[in-house]
């Protein structure tokens, strides 16, 4: 269940496993016109809805008291912050010795929005 889910998420499909993606051109990359600034990307809510399952999901495996998991949205310019809340002696266990647990979980999931071309990112809310 869980390869199949990260399958969705990063967009790997059996044809092309182990296609490269194509090669962005590097002058369209640096044009800073209207035009491209019109065809701006749409923030994606079917992606960004299972960047927020699959965040649900690790962090509800990780905690003593999953019921009381919560999920929350920022939109701070183009950045969006996906906000953890749970229960306050749980969140050591999402952060992890020395932040390496919640230092991977963001790896993962701006590594998966940037394949919709979104900048996600995830924060521990205190309480």
């Amino acid at each position: 269940m869980a390869f199949s889910f990260l399958k969705k998420l990063f967009g790997a499909d059996a044809k092309d496993a182990g296609a490269l993606p194509p090669m962005v051109d590097a002058e369209a990359a640096d044009c800073a016109c209207e035009a491209c600034d019109a065809a701006a990307p749409v923030v994606n809510s079917e992606a960004l809805q299972d960047l927020q399952e699959f965040v649900k999901y690790v962090v509800v495996s990780l905690v003593d008291k999953p019921e009381q998991v919560t999920l929350g949205l920022a939109q701070k310019r183009d950045l969006t912050v996906i906000q953890v809340h749970c229960f306050k002696k749980d969140i050591g266990k999402v952060i992890g010795k020395s932040g390496k647990t919640i230092t991977a979980l963001r790896t993962l999931i701006s590594s998966a929005a940037s394949r919709n071309r979104l900048h996600v990112t995830v924060d521990v809310m205190d309480d």
